[in-house]
């Protein structure tokens, strides 16, 4: 130890080091601090995930620094004599984005309750949007019921005219003729039939929308509890090393004087 303590350029390094990594954190929290749209929520969780993600860095920076202010003095027990002034700094600093980190636990976990609700809600939205284009698609189906009756009643009779059909196949033919005459002369039954047929195909699509809107409500919210406990917890883990540096540190050298 007395050896470090006694090398004013290790002392030199360990203080420059530790500024320069504080110096630039604090210059990437502004920048980052500038892209937020607190209109837009998007923004404010990637604000909070961003520095928390970078939040270990100015602690080093802090460490390094408080490291080579105690090698300067050579001793503990008279470390507050050496370079008071950035021992301040470095403390209120430590203070002030403990605060910070403390404040982001809130913000951050609220933030990102409001937007996994607000994309649930888009969720909902774009499968009501869906389901409504296949009832239209279902109406459309529904409207040319009668033009493909007509058409496969004149590929009918037309296969009659033709004396190419005979026997079992003849009849058949001319039992199917019947059938969708009866159709065209009753609406009601055209509109059951073509309802019978078209029902399974709904069903599935409607089906296949729910479960695709479910699967995507559960991921959203899953991804939400994750990015709230990851960057909640690291950031409050975060504030307590800051508030114990910056608060211990502040404590010592106002009982030293």
């Amino acid at each position: 130890m007395k050896a470090l303590s006694s090398s004013p350029w290790i002392t030199l390094m360990l203080k420059l080091v530790g500024a320069i990594l504080i110096l630039t954190s604090l210059i990437d929290y502004i920048t980052l601090f500038t892209t937020v749209d607190f209109q837009n929520k998007q923004t404010i969780i990637t604000f909070t995930t961003g520095v928390v993600d970078r939040g270990f860095i100015p602690l080093v920076g802090i460490i390094l620094t408080g490291l080579g202010v105690w090698f300067e003095s050579g001793d503990v027990s008279t470390s507050n004599q050496a370079s008071p002034m950035l021992r301040l700094v470095v403390f209120v600093v430590a203070s002030i984005l403990g605060l910070l980190f403390l404040l982001i636990v809130p913000w951050h976990v609220l933030t990102v309750r409001d937007a996994a609700a607000t994309e649930v809600t888009e969720l909902g939205k774009r499968a009501d949007t869906l389901k409504a284009q296949v009832e239209t698609q279902v109406k459309q189906l529904k409207a040319q019921g009668p033009q493909q009756l007509d058409a496969q009643l004149a590929q009918i009779e037309q296969a009659l005219n033709s004396g190419s059909l005979s026997g079992t196949q003849l009849t058949q033919t001319q039992q199917e003729r019947e059938r969708l005459r009866q159709l065209k002369s009753d609406p009601k039954a055209l509109e059951a039939t073509m309802e019978a047929q078209i029902a399974p195909k709904r069903t599935e699509e409607i089906t296949r929308i729910d479960s695709d809107a479910k699967k995507a409500k559960e991921l959203t919210e899953t991804n939400a509890m994750r990015s709230a406990l990851r960057t909640g917890l690291n950031s409050l883990l975060l504030a307590i090393g800051y508030i114990i540096l910056g608060w211990t540190g502040l404590r010592q050298m106002l009982s030293g004087r």
